[in-house]
């Protein structure tokens, strides 16, 4: 392949922490089609420009660069070159990598399987016969989609024509009720549909190349233009993986080939450039969509690009993973500093004996303490473990809590990585009206120590506002805490400014698991519930825990913390008590020590959390697990800032 071939040695600049420590690889296509009826003239420009772009603001190295164009002294884009352009992308590739596919020039579409199927146009597609000439959106499928490694992450632009649904991925930001710039409607010219249309004394050229007359449907077999370069793409087929894909017009439009400043250039291309550039190349992929947008309208273009990609949190990811720019200096050298401190809480409860028992709270806990020992770099003397079968002394009594709260931060300094994992019962204080004005039921949530179990109700819970006095109220900044709470209706744990929480679907089944507040409350003897089965069997039986919107505050007061609170389920769920893989444990934290494992280990939260929820609903949980943090670029922090096994701690 010539320009293709990989540059294993060369030193690839730190990837920025939005996409963690991978390589970074391009494959960069600008066809013009010289002395041809297809001619274009803005292509190579694009590419040209977008190479410069990535060179300078996204630290790639040109020698993990791939140009293919038909000036120039590079390689042609001949069809089996822009295919093992497309193999050596992917060649090789792994979690944290960041790979960027652009192309310029003519689109089309042309009978295949009874359709009319999507296609780019390679430089040696005008003399040959339709489709074998010409690449369909299936070859690029299968291709650039289809081997992605996960947590590999792909970024794909395409300034040509009737693109507006590119991939057809679950998510796309498209715009309705724009001029209709169908070729049908166009003039032809000698394959090639064209607009005379004048836009600051310059005439403009579609880049749609019409399929030569051997090659056209008939009228019967025709579609209208309703997808876009490769739209056979199952909606959910590519769920698990990081695509975020460009198209420079919607399905019924064109994609102008147009003069601008004195060059010729895609008014794509130019639109997206120009829009990074005012943003100083620091601004989430839909905000780069909207600027384009801007730019092209005021330009007096009447394309109007689209972005889609896998799930609706990507949209906000930023551009090439470059950081925000309202991120400080200070959590940048945070970023990539080694911990110098760790310290974990992990609080597991059974109330074993008790009406209100539990099975799989203590098993929850060995799970997360095995993780954090075995890839997280903890030490025996990092842990405080409270559980039933502890030591009396560390039995997960009130107390005993509130002191392992207290140990949890005190000496915290910044760079220091701090874990708190609770599974348990929790409920709500009805005659304790919450103060905060956060809570929706107006209540005061609660979770339920040991010694709840025994009587003194109101004694023995712990409030939300008293976690918030001992943990969050007392961290430093620069620390960086991850808590975990598996447990009952916990979709906003901490209330912190950013949350990745669903509209719940309807409970399949209803079963009330959380301990109730005591209408009457006993003085020595266990709480009962008001309602529910009896203890669980050996079968896989689901049983809940509760734990409401724990941690409560104004958002305001919890931007400047470096917190991640994963919470079980959504506020209107339960959490289960499961069976699973031969023991009880709770079902979200066996579903999170599965998205680790099949991650090795390496897992940016918000990826973390889909897994989780992938995991939970393929075994037929209806719980939907929630994520809050304190500022949006969090969401793409490394889970503990792992970035690789084996490798230095990063909250890259």
């Amino acid at each position: 392949m010539g320009q293709c071939s990989s540059n294993a040695g060369a030193a690839v600049p730190p990837v920025e922490r939005a996409v963690g420590s991978g390589r970074k690889r391009a494959l960069l296509v600008g066809i013009n089609y010289p002395g041809s009826r297809a001619q274009l003239s803005g292509c190579v420009n694009d590419i040209t420009n977008q190479k410069a772009a990535l060179l300078e603001h996204s630290s790639f190295d040109e020698g993990e660069m791939c140009v293919l164009a038909d000036e120039g002294s590079v390689e042609l884009p001949t069809k089996s070159n822009i295919m093992a352009g497309l193999k050596w992308l992917l060649e090789g590739a792994r979690a944290g990598d960041l790979l960027v596919f652009h192309y310029s020039g003519h689109g089309s579409q042309c009978p295949w399987g009874g359709v009319m199927a999507d296609c780019i146009c390679p430089c040696d597609c005008l003399d040959k016969a339709w489709p074998g000439a010409v690449i369909l959106d299936t070859e690029i499928n299968e291709a650039l989609y289809a081997p992605l490694p996960r947590g590999c992450k792909v970024v794909a632009i395409f300034d040509c024509c009737h693109s507006g649904t590119v991939a057809n991925l679950p998510v796309t930001v498209r715009q309705d009720g724009l001029t209709n710039n169908d070729p049908s409607s166009a003039r032809e010219l000698g394959g090639v549909s064209t607009r005379d249309q004048s836009l600051s004394g310059q005439r403009i050229v579609s880049r749609y190349m019409a399929p030569p007359e051997t090659a056209r449907a008939s009228k019967v077999m025709a579609r209208p233009f309703t997808s876009g370069v490769h739209g056979q793409v199952g909606s959910g087929r590519y769920n698990d993986h990081q695509l975020w894909v460009f198209s420079g017009c919607q399905d019924n439009q064109t994609s102008a080939d147009a003069w601008i400043n004195g060059v010729p250039q895609g008014a794509f291309t130019w639109s997206l450039l120009k829009a990074l550039r005012q943003a100083s190349h620091q601004a989430a992929h839909i905000d780069v969509l909207e600027d384009a947008r801007t730019i092209l309208k005021h330009g007096g273009y009447k394309q109007s690009p689209v972005l889609s990609t896998t799930h609706q949190p990507y949209l906000r990811y930023t551009y090439m993973g470059k950081p925000l720019a309202y991120k400080r200096a200070e959590d940048v050298v945070l970023d990539s500093a080694v911990p110098r401190t760790k310290k974990a809480l992990l609080v597991g409860i059974n109330y074993i004996g008790t009406p209100n028992e539990l099975r799989g709270c203590i098993n929850d806990v060995s799970t997360h303490k095995e993780i954090l020992t075995r890839e997280f770099g903890f030490a025996a003397g990092d842990f405080m473990t409270l559980t039933e079968d502890e030591p009396k002394e560390n039995w997960p009594y009130k107390a005993r809590i509130i002191e392992g709260l207290k140990w949890l931060v005190q000496g915290a300094v910044r760079g220091d990585v701090l874990y708190f994992a609770y599974s348990g019962h929790g409920s709500q204080m009805p005659d304790r009206p919450d103060r905060t004005g956060m809570e929706a039921s107006g209540l005061s949530d609660v979770i339920c120590p040991l010694d709840v179990a025994y009587g003194l109700f109101r004694q023995n819970v712990i409030l939300d506002t008293e976690i918030h006095n001992y943990v969050f109220d007392q961290l430093p900044e620069g620390v960086r805490l991850t808590c975990v709470f598996d447990c009952c209706h916990s979709g906003t744990v901490a209330n912190l400014s950013v949350k990745r929480e669903i509209f719940p679907a309807p409970e399949l089944y209803r079963v009330a698991r959380h301990i109730p507040w005591p209408e009457e409350e006993p003085a020595s003897t266990a709480i009962v519930p008001n309602a529910g089965p009896g203890p669980v069997g050996e079968a896989a039986e689901k049983r809940a825990r509760g734990f409401r919107k724990a941690v409560v505050e104004p958002p305001a007061l919890r931007s400047a913390h470096h917190v991640w609170v994963y919470s079980g389920c959504q506020d209107s769920q339960t959490s289960a008590d499961a069976y699973e893989d031969g023991k009880f444990q709770g079902a979200f934290t066996w579903a999170m020590s599965k998205a680790l494992s099949g991650s090795r280990y390496s897992i940016v939260y918000m990826d973390f959390l889909l897994r989780a929820r992938e995991i939970l609903a393929a075994h037929g949980y209806v719980q939907v697990p929630a994520l809050s943090t304190s500022q949006v670029e969090f969401l793409e922090y490394y889970f503990l800032g792992k970035t690789k096994k084996g490798g230095k701690c990063r909250a890259a």
